[in-house]
């Protein structure tokens, strides 16, 4: 039976539809039993798939589109995943449908279920149970796009009425953590059990050889001909990016060297384009 309470919304664009029938493959291969509707967000392309019902919503960048899905889509909540991250572990049903009921009891503006990068959780306060954290609102990269179960009204009031990238989304948020208090009434939190695994199988519009061996060795073959796998070069220098800024001390000065040998980091200038979204 369909629980229309919660909605799965996969935000995806036509550029990137040779994408659409690996991921719905291994999400229909570790979540056979799901009860809630799924939604494929792109441009304007036809798409059929059994269970998945697509939104066109139109040629503009994310928050755009991911507005007009938000609008048309008639549950309170909505579990969002973006296309180049694939689920890669069995996902348990009622664990979600569990999940669903508590943030409905609490009133919970945003459950965020992806662990990558929160390795500071554990100095973060519980919420109530020992494995769900409240998200400090001063943290940067409070919110961001990753596996998360929003209510949608509060997910609108963020994307708010600008046309730009999910990136500049998570930018505009960090712009925020220097007035915290204004979401101070909204409930966000962290879980740390890992109820939903990814594997990011794109980065930087190319296939990750690392993620292309470990679906390989869970026994998922994709067709890869219709996008370019990363070189050894290019996955050394985004491994080198990462580390720049996990580094607690001295990232500054890390990132002033990795300029002067011709990296490139997205959030340089990042100030000068959240100013002229609508927050």
């Amino acid at each position: 039976m369909t629980d229309y309470n919660l909605s799965i919304v996969v935000f995806s664009c036509d550029a990137y539809s040779d994408l659409w029938d690996g991921f719905f493959e291994v999400l229909d291969y570790y979540w056979k039993d799901r009860t809630f509707q799924c939604y494929l967000v792109n441009n304007e392309k036809a798409y059929e798939r059994d269970g998945v019902y697509v939104i066109n919503a139109g040629n503009y960048n994310w928050s755009a589109r991911a507005r007009v899905a938000a609008n048309l889509i008639q549950s309170k909540y909505i579990l969002t995943f973006l296309d180049d991250y694939y689920v890669s572990e069995q996902i348990i049903n009622d664990k979600i449908k569990e999940v669903l009921h508590y943030i409905k009891k609490e009133k919970i503006s945003y459950y965020q279920l992806d662990i990558t990068d929160k390795e500071d959780y554990g100095k973060w306060s519980n919420f109530k149970l020992n494995y769900i954290y409240d998200i400090p609102k001063s943290r940067l990269y409070w919110v961001d796009t990753s596996i998360a179960i929003w209510d949608k009204y509060f997910f609108l009031e963020l994307i708010g009425e600008g046309d730009y990238s999910a990136w500049e989304f998570e930018l505009a948020r960090n712009l925020e953590t220097k007035t915290p208090e204004e979401y101070a009434d909204k409930i966000c939190v962290f879980d740390s059990r890992l109820l939903i695994s990814m594997t990011p199988m794109v980065i930087q519009g190319k296939y990750f050889p690392k993620a292309i061996k470990i679906m390989k060795k869970k026994g998922h073959i994709f067709d890869l001909s219709k996008r370019k796998v990363m070189s050894c070069n290019e996955v050394y220098k985004h491994e080198l990016k990462r580390y720049f800024s996990k580094l607690k001390f001295g990232r500054e000065f890390a990132k002033i060297i990795g300029r002067l040998i011709g990296y490139k980091f997205m959030s340089d200038d990042y100030e000068k384009k959240v100013k002229t979204l609508i927050k």
